[in-house]
């Protein structure tokens, strides 16, 4: 979104366009502001110079302090180079690289090391500049700079226009999800005046993908720090009860001892990468509906997904048939031939989750809905369920059947069936809170909605019922906190299809709790393994 003049841009947030705000805090006597929409915080209204000079009057270090402290300022501008290199796979030679920073002295310096030629620091020149095609920037590196600015959105669709087509977008930023922020909370060292704005993980991921970037991943920086640079950044950053800790603590410490020693520990930055794409002028829901010996509801369920209007986007459907053994594959080759409708037709039956898995590595969409064929669920509560995704309040919606009063739960005429059902899930559901330190009331659920983004990087295997459980874990340690709206549900029963087996699935379900907490979840791998397969495709 663009502004006419500044006074509409401090009032109106840049990401969601949503005009109220929440007083959030006050930290060195500047006021904190969170959208009710999307939950951007921001410095509100903006400091004076005088105001800024009397924050900072105490923050007084001398030059030998500061190039004491240049080495390891260094040393993770090198590290930012090698993880842009990771995510990339850019040749140093041939790429060009734009760079806008607070301190872009180091970048500078350690890109030009690493062998990266063609290194333009951002001037106002830069946007005049006219991008065709084959030229534009190879990769954009924007560290420790968008929260500073007046229209962080505006510049990033600038940035968008700077570069060439599949080009990467790096950004360095202090986030709200940062394990710092959370804990030191008005403490935190990154309420400085010229820190305009703050993101989550979930508002960022949405702004990017509005300014046409996707495959972003979000990775918590943990760099190595001297003793002497943690000292050095206490004296420059505003006075609080923590910088005044460390300062005291380490002010009488030998110089050569502060340097020699180092330490590991998280930072309030997230290293954030993404990848150019072609911007939709409207959102695309993908829904995959797995099908299976449905006869008896496919056609119906069908057809209700095919007219259900959502507002604010546009549908593709992708049916995964598994070879179903009642006729339920005449029925989908004989009704799916319509304008938007996809299908898959697997040789044979693997199970729902690995038909779930099919129909996911051939979306096209920004958002993801899993829709059984099986009538169990409403159509009607699509609109619920994308709201949240569509306004940025969550990457992340679970259709759940067990919040809400006004929402109808129905059981089949098998009470003893759906007692036992009932145990299960509240076993099964507090024992995942309980691993995942989560209070979900229902994770289990079939409607799972997340923007198509969030599967970036991830690994998913489970071919059965367990899928429902490994998606879920994964997109919670992912980072992604899922929102619980309220569905309608009729349950069904046994006769009528019903396909989880009481014997043989809940042991799987035991096994993917126990993996899924203790497997590594590598996503840079996993984007370097999905970029190679990427590049061999085209």
């Amino acid at each position: 979104m663009f502004f006419r003049d500044r006074e509409m841009s401090e009032n109106i947030c840049p990401v969601c366009g949503f005009e109220d705000w929440t007083y959030l805090m006050n930290a060195h006597g500047l006021a904190y502001f969170s959208c009710d929409s999307c939950a951007l915080v921001a410095l509100r209204p903006r400091p004076t110079p005088k105001k800024i000079k009397q924050i900072y009057r105490s923050s007084i270090v001398s030059e030998r302090d500061l190039e004491g402290s240049m080495e390891t300022i260094a040393e993770r501008a090198r590290s930012y180079w090698h993880h842009l290199k990771r995510v990339s796979h850019l040749d140093p030679e041939k790429s060009n690289v734009l760079v806008l920073a607070a301190e872009p002295k180091s970048l500078l310096d350690t890109g030009s090391e690493l062998g990266f030629k063609n290194i333009t620091l951002y001037e106002e020149t830069v946007e005049a500049l006219k991008v065709g095609e084959d030229s534009g920037f190879d990769a954009v590196l924007v560290v420790f700079a968008l929260e500073k600015l007046e229209n962080p959105i505006a510049k990033l669709r600038l940035l968008h226009l700077r570069m060439k087509p599949e080009g990467t977008l790096f950004l360095v930023m202090p986030m709200l999800d940062s394990w710092p922020a959370r804990f030191f909370r008005e403490a935190w060292t990154e309420l400085r005046p010229e820190n305009l704005f703050f993101f989550s993980t979930v508002n960022l991921q949405s702004a990017l993908g509005d300014c046409g970037f996707n495959r972003v991943i979000l990775l918590p920086d943990h760099p190595w720090y001297t003793l002497h640079h943690i000292y050095y950044r206490a004296c420059v950053y505003p006075k609080t009860s923590l910088t005044k800790v460390i300062r005291t603590a380490l002010r009488f410490l030998p110089n050569s001892f502060r340097r020699k020693i180092k330490i590991r520990a998280p930072s309030s930055a997230f290293i954030i990468s993404a990848r150019k794409t072609t911007p939709r002028p409207k959102k695309l829901l993908s829904i995959v509906m797995p099908v299976f010996n449905e006869k008896n509801t496919f056609l119906e369920c069908f057809n209700k997904v095919v007219d259900k209007e959502v507002k604010g986007v546009d549908k593709e459907i992708i049916v995964v048939e598994s070879n179903s053994t009642d006729g339920t594959r005449e029925l989908v080759l004989r009704n799916c031939a319509q304008s938007g409708v996809r299908v898959i037709l697997q040789d044979r039956p693997r199970g729902k989750g690995n038909a779930v898995r099919a129909g996911l590595q051939s979306v096209k969409g920004d958002i993801v809905l899993i829709q059984d064929a099986d009538l169990e669920y409403d159509v009607n509560d699509y609109d619920a369920l994308v709201h949240p995704i569509l306004h940025h309040r969550s990457a992340f919606v679970l259709g759940s059947r067990h919040t809400g009063s006004w929402k109808m739960r129905e059981f089949n005429d098998q009470p003893l069936l759906s007692s036992f059902f009932n145990l299960g899930h509240v076993f099964f559901r507090g024992l995942l809170n309980l691993l995942f330190k989560q209070s979900l009331k229902d994770p289990f659920t079939m409607y799972k909605i997340f923007r198509a983004d969030c599967l970036y990087g991830l690994d998913l295997q489970c071919d059965r019922f367990d899928f429902d459980f490994e998606i879920l874990i994964k997109l919670i340690r992912k980072g992604y906190q899922p929102l619980e709206i309220p569905v309608n549900y009729k349950a069904r029963s046994f006769k009528e299809g019903k396909k989880v087996s009481a014997l043989r699935d809940p042991w799987t379900w035991v096994r993917a709790l126990i993996k899924c907490r203790f497997c590594k979840i590598d996503l840079l791998a996993q984007v370097q393994r999905s970029e190679r397969k990427r590049s061999s495709e085209t």
